[in-house]
């Protein structure tokens, strides 16, 4: 993606088990990172906790 900032959100119950732990933990380690990609910002977030941080961020 060429943005420099990326917001995967999920919602249901479709996953397989371990799978957004997953995902949260390569995003976190910067797992899939290329030398061009390192300074991406990508957040993942559940749909409870995107309404958490929409409000700290841009309700103050």
């Amino acid at each position: 993606m060429p943005e420099n900032s990326i917001m995967i959100l999920i919602d249901g119950a479709g996953w397989k088990a371990g799978a957004i732990k997953w995902l949260k933990d390569a995003v976190k380690q910067k797992k899939y990172t290329t030398e061009e990609t390192k300074n991406k910002e990508i957040l993942v977030f559940s749909l409870t906790e995107f309404f958490t941080w929409a409000n700290k961020t841009f309700i103050k």
